[in-house]
C-alpha cells in the first residue's frame, strides 16, 4: 500500500503535533538513576565508554523503561534497520531533521540493541523520569535486524526505515527470507500512523509494505552511475526468487547483490516507483554526487561519502526527512553537512598520513567498499590494511570471504596488509584472488604500524575491518592519540 505521508505527518514548522509526555513513574525514575550510576562508573573506571551496561541495569529495573521514555519525544521516532548502513543512515537522518530545526537524540555509538537503545534514553532523562527540556524533539535509532520487532513495538516510531536486507551472521540471523518474515510479522503490530521508508530497489524489503494500513514512501536509484562497469560487478545476489511467490526474479539494470530495477517472472510483482529517488550519479572513493529527487524539491547533493551503497543511505535519509514533513531545504542541508560516523568512512589524521576506516561486515559490503576503491584511479595504487574477526558481533563463521569478489583489488594495491583473529584465512582468501598481502599480522597494533609505514606521508592508509576489528583498530588510534575515544565525539 503506498499512500501519501504529508497527510499523516505534520510539518516540524507550522501545527505542531500534540504533546506525547506521560506519567512520571517512580519505577522509571529508580532505574534512570541505577543506570546513570553504573554508566559513570564504567567511564571513571576506564572500562568502556558506557554504551550499553547502563541500559541493562536501567532495564532490570524497569522493563517498561524505553516505551515510558520514548512516548515523551513531541516528535516522535524515527527507527531505522536493516543489514547494511544503519549507522550511516541513522547519522544522516539525524542531520537532515537537526537541519530542520529539531532537537535530535539518538544512539551515535551504533549500540543498536534494547541495552543500547534504553542507555541513549537515559542520557536524556531526569531523574525524575521526565526528558531533558520536556521532550522538545526527536529520537532517531539505528535498530538491530534481530533486536527490531521487540524494540520497535516498545518504541511505536512515527518512522520506521528499512535499508536492505543482505546475509549477514548467518549463525545468528538465519537466512534473508527468516529475518524479512520477522520484520513483516513485527512491521503488522505498529500502529497505523507509523510511516514505513522502504528500499524500492531491494525487492525483500519493498515487499515489505504488503498489508501495511498506514503510508509507505520507496526511495531508489533511477540510473547506473557513470563510473559503472556492469563487467565488475559482483555475482552475489543474496535473493533470487520473488517475495511472494518464490518465482524467479529478473534484473534490468542491477546496481549490486539483488539491488536494482527487478520484477518477477511469475506474478509480475515489480519494483515500485520510487518517489524520492538518485539520478545523475558520480560514485568514488571520497565522495559521492547525484540528482536528488523528492516530492518537495529536486537538486544536485554532494556527500562526503564514497560509493553507490552510500547514495542508498542518502536517499534512505531523504525519505525519512520527507516522512517527518521537513523543507527540501533542510534535507539538503542536512546530506551536504553530514561527515562520517566513527568505522564508517571515517578519516583520521595520523603520522602525517590519512587513514580511512571502511566498515565491511559481509560479502555485499565488501564487494561495494572494493568496487568504490577500485573504480577510484585518480590516486593510483591503494595503501590496504584489512581486518577479519571472527568474534559474536562478527559471525563466528568467515567462510562468507570466499564469496566475496577480491579479484577487485588485482594490480590495485601499493601495499597490503592482513591482521585481525584471522588474519591467515584472509590472507589465504587474497592470494587466491591474484593481490597477496606483503605483510600478515594478527596483532592489531603490529599491523597498523607497518601498514602506516608503508604508506607514504602525504597519502591515504585504506583500513577495511569487520565490526570488532574496526573496534580494535580505532581502539589502537586513540590509544596512540590520533582519534578521540568515539563516545566522546560530538554529535554534529
Amino acid at each position: 500500500m503506498t499512500s501519501d505521508p504529508q497527510a499523516n505527518s505534520p510539518r516540524t514548522s507550522g501545527r505542531t503535533p500534540p504533546s506525547r509526555r506521560s506519567g512520571v513513574a517512580p519505577r522509571a525514575a529508580l532505574a534512570i538513576l541505577l543506570g546513570r550510576a553504573s554508566g559513570g562508573l564504567t567511564r571513571r573506571l576506564g572500562i568502556s565508554g558506557g554504551t550499553s551496561l547502563p541500559g541493562l541495569v536501567a532495564q532490570i529495573a524497569d522493563p517498561r523503561l524505553i516505551g515510558r521514555l520514548a512516548a515523551q519525544a513531541r516528535y516522535g521516532c524515527v527507527v531505522v534497520t536493516g543489514t547494511n548502513g544503519k549507522t550511516t543512515s541513522s547519522g544522516l537522518v539525524a542531520s537532515v531533521l537537526r537541519s530542520s530545526g529539531l532537537r535530535i537524540w539518538r544512539n551515535r555509538e551504533g549500540s543498536n540493541l534494547a541495552r543500547g537503545i534504553a542507555t541513549s534514553l537515559l542520557r536524556h532523562a531526569e531523574p525524575s523520569g521526565r526528558l531533558t527540556e520536556d521532550g522538545e524533539g526527536a529520537f532517531v535509532f539505528e535498530v538491530d535486524e534481530a533486536a527490531f520487532a521487540r524494540i520497535a513495538t516498545d518504541l511505536k516510531p512515527r518512522v520506521t526505515l528499512v535499508t536492505n536486507l543482505f546475509r549477514d551472521q548467518l549463525d545468528r540471523y538465519g537466512e534473508v527470507d527468516t529475518v524479512a518474515e520477522r520484520w513483516l510479522a513485527s512491521l503488522k503490530r505498529l500502529p497505523s500512523s507509523t510511516i514505513l521508508a522502504l528500499n524500492a530497489d531491494d525487492p525483500a524489503v519493498a515487499a515489505l509494505a504488503d498489508d501495511n494500513p498506514g503510508a509507505t514512501l520507496y526511495y531508489g536509484v533511477e540510473s547506473t552511475p557513470t563510473h559503472e562497469n556492469s563487467d565488475a560487478l559482483s555475482q552475489v545476489i543474496d535473493t533470487r526468487t520473488c517475495p511472494r511467490c518464490r518465482a524467479r526474479l529478473t534484473f534490468a539494470p542491477r546496481f549490486y547483490s539483488h539491488v536494482g530495477h527487478w520484477s518477477c517472472v511469475g506474478c509480475g510483482f515489480s519494483r515500485p516507483q520510487p518517489q524520492i529517488s538518485a539520478r545523475v550519479i558520480s560514485a568514488g572513493i571520497e565522495r559521492a554526487r547525484f540528482m536528488l529527487d523528492t516530492p518537495v524539491g529536486s537538486g544536485d547533493v554532494t556527500i562526503s561519502l564514497p560509493g553507490l551503497y552510500n547514495v542508498y543511505n542518502a536517499l534512505a535519509a531523504a525519505a525519512a526527512g520527507v516522512a517527518m514533513g521537513v523543507s527540501f531545504q533542510a534535507i539538503m542541508e542536512g546530506l551536504t553537512r553530514f561527515t562520517p560516523a566513527f568505522g564508517r568512512a571515517e578519516i583520521i589524521p595520523a603520522e602525517g598520513r590519512n587513514v580511512r576506516i571502511l566498515l565491511a561486515k559481509n560479502p555485499t559490503g565488501l564487494n561495494e567498499v572494493l568496487r568504490a576503491l577500485a573504480s577510484d584511479t585518480s590516486a593510483g595504487r591503494k595503501n590496504l590494511l584489512m581486518l577479519l574477526n571472527d568474534r559474536a558481533a562478527d559471525g563466528e563463521d568467515v567462510s562468507w570471504i570466499w564469496d566475496a569478489d577480491f579479484e577487485q583489488l588485482a594490480g590495485a594495491t601499493a601495499s597490503l596488509t592482513a591482521s585481525g583473529v584471522r588474519a591467515y584465512d584472509l590472507a589465504l582468501r587474497l592470494k587466491y584472488a591474484g593481490e597477496e598481502p606483503q605483510h600478515v599480522e594478527p596483532d592489531v597494533g603490529a599491523a597498523l604500524t607497518w601498514a602506516l609505514e608503508k604508506t607514504p606521508r602525504g597519502e591515504t592508509l585504506y583500513i577495511i575491518p569487520t565490526y570488532t576489528a574496526m573496534l580494535a583498530v580505532r581502539g589502537e588510534l586513540e590509544r596512540r592519540g590520533y582519534a578521540p575515544r568515539y563516545w566522546e565525539q560530538r554529535d554534529e
